[in-house]
């Protein structure tokens, strides 16, 4: 009985080695170094050997490798900062009348571990003269300023602060909208290509400017507020790349006063190298606290990458 029971012991050892060595075969991971060269060799990672200095891989023709790091091409460090600047033109003209439109876009990033600081400016400008006039007309005249930091302090979780300025000089009330806002964020999504962030907090806003501002009981005061922020990232790969961002506040005003901000970013790179790029923007601008309280605008544009 006892020479059964280790011999029982013994061949259920060696079914369990062969089912672990089996396990670990079927589930090596096949992977692909690059040498300093510029070669390519493909092989079976070996985890269990394979250090920070040195991967092993089991080459189905020449066998187990090891190849120091040394010896494998760098691997490009991604830039911490990253700016582009893009602008779009349009105009026509009939007889004596013509008109011009023209619309710049600014934007300027930095981003480590923790930190994520980003800068956004955006103008558009449109004249217009028709032949009865001796002098031409400012048809659009607007623009933001987005600033934003925020600082990772807890894997997905961040607190930032944030100064959106706004601006219509055609706005009969309210030409200048500002809001402040100050608060914390998490990262639902957090990848290499893809980020989609939420972050919510206590803000002030203040309204200024317009040809009727000092007749209306609102226009050039500063009101508590609170804001609410949802933004998505999507860069798959070096031809396209998309960015969304909502931002909601609600001033504590006769109740609760809304506006509401959205803006988005579709750049296609043609060259595949992120240089050179064509842009179609869109901002869509709700403001109770303005007139007009709707300010939409979208614009397509050419563009380079700064840095």
């Amino acid at each position: 009985m006892i020479k059964a029971g280790r011999l029982s012991i013994a061949l259920n050892a060696t079914v369990l080695l062969l089912l672990e060595g089996g396990i670990r075969i079927a589930s090596a991971e096949t992977i692909t170094l690059i040498l300093s060269n510029g070669d390519k060799i493909q092989g079976k990672l070996v985890k269990s050997e394979s250090t920070d200095t040195v991967t092993v891989i089991d080459h189905p023709s020449l066998g187990k490798l090891k190849i120091k790091s040394t010896a494998l091409k760098a691997k490009p460090k991604k830039k911490r900062w990253t700016g582009s600047f893009s602008a779009g033109i349009t105009g026509s003209n009939t007889d004596r009348d013509y008109d011009l439109d023209s619309t710049s876009q600014l934007v300027t990033q930095y981003k480590d571990e923790v930190s994520l600081f980003s800068f956004k400016a955006n103008t558009e400008y449109g004249f217009s003269r028709s032949a009865s006039e001796k002098e031409g007309s400012t048809d659009t005249n607007q623009g933001q300023i987005d600033l934003r930091y925020s600082y990772t302090f807890s894997g997905k979780s961040n607190a930032y602060i944030s100064n959106i300025y706004d601006y219509d000089t055609l706005n009969q009330v309210g030409a200048n909208n500002l809001i402040n806002s100050i608060g914390l964020g998490y990262d639902l999504i957090k990848t290499d290509t893809t980020t989609l962030n939420v972050s919510a907090g206590p803000s002030v806003q203040t309204i200024w400017g317009g040809k009727f501002c000092t007749r209306d009981k609102y226009c050039g005061n500063t009101f508590a507020a609170s804001s609410a922020r949802i933004s998505f990232d999507w860069d798959p790969n070096n031809y396209f790349n998309l960015s969304l961002s909502n931002q909601f506040t609600g001033a504590y005003v006769d109740g609760l006063s809304p506006s509401n901000n959205f803006s988005g970013t579709i750049k296609i790179y043609p060259l595949g190298d992120k240089k050179l790029f064509t842009s179609l923007n869109g901002q869509l601008i709700y403001n109770s606290l303005t007139s007009p309280q709707i300010d939409n605008s979208f614009s397509l544009q050419l563009g380079t990458q700064l840095f």
